[in-house]
């Protein structure tokens, strides 16, 4: 294929888009993973981004939205909850292709321990960790004190590891529940019903409750219930909130009822569980 027209070089990012730059001189940990530039961006509108031989190899985690890869093996179609793998070399061009994309991304140096773990990978492949890694470059970018970039760091270390590591393949139907997952974590305050979980998902109601039941061993609500109480039990402990406050979060409009549901879930009360857990931080 010709360099100069088939793979073309461009940067087309319009000026919706939102793009936070890590980079070393501001986050010198980013060594640590041969990483010369990374980036969290929020895209909108015009973005499309080509190129013909890249010196660098491309992690690419697409937490949202929808992406159209064109390489050698053809063009794809990407959506939430997959790594991008492109190897130093290897020609490619992105565009987006929903109204929104976000994504995160690493280029990382030849030569270096990951590229026995990047070449010879699949173009795109399930991930599970696309949040967690948007979410922890976000707090690397925002914090300016080293020592407080440590642990999160690490964190981002390991996710982006165990990201590269192999796993065994989910199948279709397991990677729409976790992406039905993310939706919901999301968006915990939404008044959600089976039914408008099974229309993000795109099954059946009964389906989707064997679905959960073999993914996580609870039914679609009982799971949207775990996960507003883990966030409820986060914000009781990191947050100075009012009980009122924070059962809106997750999606409780009356406090006695987000009272009830907690002490039902966790067998003790916010307030007492705020209480017990800071006096635990304490000493």
């Amino acid at each position: 294929m010709s360099k100069n027209s088939e793979w073309p070089d461009i940067l087309e990012i319009g000026p919706q888009c939102d793009e936070r730059f890590v980079e070393c001189d501001n986050t010198p940990e980013l060594k640590r993973l041969a990483c010369s530039i990374s980036g969290a961006s929020n895209l909108v509108g015009n973005y499309t981004v080509a190129r013909s031989n890249p010196e660098w190899h491309a992690l690419i985690y697409v937490v949202g939205g929808e992406l159209d890869l064109t390489t050698r093996s053809g063009q794809k179609n990407i959506n939430s909850c997959h790594l991008v793998t492109l190897p130093a070399g290897q020609p490619f061009i992105m565009d987006l292709k929903a109204q929104r994309l976000d994504i995160v991304w690493f280029h990382i140096e030849q030569g270096r321990k990951w590229d026995k773990l990047i070449e010879g990978r699949p173009d795109v492949e399930f991930c599970e960790v696309t949040q967690q890694i948007y979410h922890s470059l976000s707090l690397l970018y925002y914090e300016p004190q080293p020592l407080l970039r440590k642990p999160v760091f690490s964190q981002l270390e390991n996710y982006i590891t165990n990201s590269l590591s192999p796993i065994a393949t989910r199948s279709h139907e397991s990677q729409r529940i976790w992406q039905l997952q993310q939706a919901l974590e999301k968006r915990l305050h939404y008044n959600w019903t089976v039914e408008s979980m099974a229309d993000i998902a795109n099954y059946s109601a009964p389906h989707l409750h064997r679905l959960f039941q073999n993914e996580f061993s609870r039914s679609p609500v009982q799971h949207l219930i775990h996960l507003r109480m883990e966030r409820a039990k986060y914000l009781l402990t990191h947050t100075d909130w009012t009980l009122e406050q924070i059962g809106e979060q997750v999606g409780y409009g009356d406090v006695f009822n987000f009272s009830k549901r907690f002490k039902k879930s966790t067998g003790i009360a916010p307030g007492q569980y705020r209480k017990t857990h800071l006096e635990v931080k304490v000493n």
